[in-house]
């Protein structure tokens, strides 16, 4: 019986600095998950509750565009602000991952009055040519 209880004694000591290593392993190297990128628009105070809507003639309104690089790697992106399908501005970005970045952009296109007009603001991710996410300000010119 003795000889029983050693072998299990052994076994789950064997066991549990298995466990150990395969828990210090994981969170020496956990894993990263599926990245991505987070795209917003905020408003002249970094908040979303005071969007442009409503615009006078010839103003000029502020808005923030944030990029968040959650993809586990550098990445570059690109920013391309269309109206009417013309572009108004481009930026290009170089993010290290975890870091944020908030541009601003002054909204100068509020030469026609006019309802629902469209700012379209395209985020492309590395050297692609395809859109990776788009956001839409719609505003009206009084």
């Amino acid at each position: 019986m003795k000889i029983v209880n050693k072998i299990i004694k052994a076994a789950l000591i064997i066991i549990l600095i298995l466990a150990i290593v395969c828990v210090c392993y994981m969170v020496v190297n956990p894993n990263q998950g599926e990245g991505y990128t987070e795209f917003y628009i905020l408003d002249h105070n970094n908040n979303t509750t005071d969007y442009p809507t409503n615009v006078s003639q010839y103003s000029i309104e502020k808005i923030n565009i944030g990029i968040k690089n959650k993809e586990n790697a550098k990445m570059n992106y690109t920013i391309v602000i269309k109206k009417d399908g013309y572009i108004q501005a481009m930026y290009n970005k170089t993010l290290q991952n975890d870091q944020e970045e908030i541009t601003p952009y002054y909204l100068t296109s509020t030469s026609n009055i006019g309802d629902n007009q469209d700012l379209k603001i395209e985020l492309y991710k590395g050297n692609t040519t395809s859109v990776y996410r788009t956001l839409k300000l719609k505003y009206n010119v009084v």
